[in-house]
């Protein structure tokens, strides 16, 4: 599963009557990230989540990943960021440690999944941004393990980050909010937020990926269909076929949040 956050700027401060928990900010104010994780193998968008770009909130963001799943740790890779820290929070358990019978009792010790795999991909940039030259390290997990499972993989072949990063290129064509230095920036956060979980939706159900198409009919003649082209939802087996809009606007597809 790939993971990372971006950014959208500059939202106003319209409605400062709420104040987040964690700065105390007014609520429509300052930066707004979003979160967001992809299946490689369909580019399904499991999981975003705008807040704040804290470690507070990435742990929030790990734990509905977790929630979103069957409770297994997959293989996680991103950006390089603390993600490590939120996933041993997420991704473990707690035992007590027997009372010595001097001073205070310590404090449960951290037990973190032994299956829980973590890859980081490093990105080296020159002063004007460019990049320089790409990194990877394995941060927890097995290595023989971990490069077995890209090994065997039908489209993620190397530990990357190109289909989150491709997600969000489509979120910033589609969502001039997102753009830097735009007249179309968000007034209130609430905006900004069901905006982009509509695109997520849209992007899981409504709209086809070349890469997932299926070859059903070889010898079709013209005009007639060769592919089932298939959008990530359906690659994941959610759907049995593309959801209008309409259809979109109206129901509530099966797994989207």
């Amino acid at each position: 599963m790939e993971f990372c956050s971006k950014k959208k700027e500059n939202l106003t401060e319209v409605d400062k009557i709420e104040a987040t928990q964690d700065t105390g900010k007014a609520k429509n104010q300052g930066d707004r990230w979003t979160f967001v994780a992809v299946l490689p193998q369909s580019g399904f968008i499991h999981t975003t989540h705008s807040s704040e770009r804290t470690l507070a909130r990435a742990q929030v963001f790990v734990a509905e990943i977790k929630e979103k799943s069957d409770g297994h740790a997959p293989i996680f890779h991103s950006d390089c960021w603390f993600y490590e820290q939120a996933l041993q929070d997420n991704y473990c358990t707690y035992q007590d440690v027997p009372y010595s019978g001097r001073g205070r009792a310590a404090h449960p010790k951290q037990i973190i999944n032994k299956n829980l795999s973590y890859v980081q991909v490093h990105k080296k940039r020159n002063d004007k941004g460019k990049i320089e030259e790409i990194s990877t390290r394995i941060v927890l997990g097995d290595e023989t393990k971990i490069l077995a499972v890209f090994h065997q993989a039908n489209r993620c072949k190397t530990v990357n980050t190109d289909y989150v990063e491709s997600r969000n290129g489509k979120y910033r064509k589609d969502n001039a909010r997102l753009i830097s230095k735009t007249l179309c920036h968000s007034k209130k956060a609430v905006f900004h937020d069901a905006h982009i979980k509509f695109l997520t939706q849209v992007f899981n159900y409504t709209r086809t990926v070349d890469t997932l198409k299926v070859l059903q009919h070889p010898e079709a003649k013209k005009f007639e269909p060769k592919y089932q082209h298939r959008t990530p939802a359906m690659a994941e087996k959610i759907i049995d076929r593309p959801i209008t809009l309409k259809e979109l606007l109206c129901t509530r597809p099966k797994g989207s949040s």
